[in-house]
């Protein structure tokens, strides 16, 4: 898989304006439908995988494009965006950093351990009352691990990787609780690291509102 990550590198945000950082792209992009995930003709959202994600990594805001469709976008990115605009402040834009590399992904009969550097927001509306019901440590554990999996899936869907009959995913997760903030409502996310027999390329994200941020990964050795 083809993975690039744009950075600006004399822009400071705080996380809550990685959104916003989104939003001002999106709309300078709006015909490119794989930033906002919008139809750009009725406005309805395409329930996808994205494939462009803007994040803070080290502290830097950037870009994440996977695949080679989303990576040709960033021509027109880096070329066409020289300022953004965060609650009314112009701010240019000095310095770009693109760095485009090739990385594994799918299936592997390894194991990996990747650590979720942003948090990491696992559960609907449905499997938070579950969860939020459970007594049973085991039991909380058991549903956090069919949802990273459940995760993992969806994204190879995306990605036009299909696992056969006898490739099965396995996890095991270690994580912590922590309180995140989407959309001004206060939510459950989960911080801490996991293991899969499924290489994940660096900086692509797990869960829900991964195109804002959450669930970003690194692997660790």
């Amino acid at each position: 898989m083809i993975k690039a990550i744009l950075y600006f590198n004399d822009i400071r945000l705080n996380p809550s304006q990685i959104h916003k950082l989104r939003g001002y792209v999106g709309m300078v992009f709006a015909e490119h439908d794989l930033i906002h995930n919008h139809n750009p003709q009725t406005g309805n959202f395409f329930y996808r995988y994205p494939l462009i994600q803007f994040k803070l990594i080290n502290n830097i805001p950037c870009i994440v494009a996977l695949t080679e469709k989303a990576v040709h976008l960033f021509t027109q990115i880096f070329m066409g965006l020289n300022e953004i605009n965060i609650e009314g402040r112009q701010i240019p834009i000095n310095e770009k950093d693109l760095k485009i590399e090739t990385t594994e992904f799918g299936y592997t009969s390894e194991t990996y351990v990747y650590e979720f550097i942003s948090p990491w927001i696992a559960l609907n509306q449905s499997n938070f009352a579950k969860f939020v019901k459970m007594s049973n440590k085991k039991d909380k554990q058991d549903l956090l691990k069919r949802t990273l999996t459940g995760n993992i899936l969806s994204m190879a869907k995306y990605m036009d990787c299909r696992l056969t009959a006898e490739e099965r995913i396995h996890s095991d997760l270690q994580v912590h609780q922590t309180s995140v903030n989407l959309k001004g409502k206060n939510m459950l996310g989960f911080k801490g690291m996991f293991k899969t027999n499924f290489m994940l390329p660096d900086h692509a994200g797990l869960g829900k509102s991964v195109s804002r941020g959450f669930g970003t990964i690194e692997k660790r050795l």
